[in-house]
């Protein structure tokens, strides 16, 4: 029963950071200047942003090396959550499209549990060692 809620958090998760990663290519432009000018980020944190949740994703989904894209992917919703909380003082509750810091925190929580639960016995990393 573990490795099947292992597999359907993997997947459920690396699915919305796929999805957000993709995003972030497809708007690069506009998400590159609303970054510069809000938070002074530099040009290219978009792509980084991006790879990091593309590469992330893939490696949820497919269940190679779970804990460490999961601790990177960590990393990235801890600076997602800091510019919703303190940087544009957003709700908790998703009130309105794009508002709101609840979704963040339960991502970070799904992720710090696959940091502990690993990749689980259906994933990649089980058929290959």
């Amino acid at each position: 029963m573990t490795d099947a809620a292992i597999l359907i958090i993997r997947l459920a998760t690396g699915i919305v950071m796929l999805s957000h990663g993709i995003g972030k290519f497809q708007k690069r432009e506009i998400l590159d200047k609303k970054w510069k000018k809000e938070y002074n980020y530099p040009i290219g944190t978009v792509v980084l942003a991006g790879i990091l949740q593309v590469a992330g994703g893939l490696a949820l989904i497919v269940g190679i090396f779970t804990s460490a894209a999961a601790f990177i992917l960590t990393l990235n919703m801890l600076v997602a959550a800091y510019v919703c909380i303190w940087e544009h003082r957003e709700p908790f509750n998703s009130v309105s499209p794009g508002k709101g810091w609840d979704i963040n925190l339960l991502l970070l929580g799904v992720l710090v549990a696959l940091i502990l639960l690993g990749d689980g016995k259906w994933s990649v990393m089980e058929y290959l060692f």
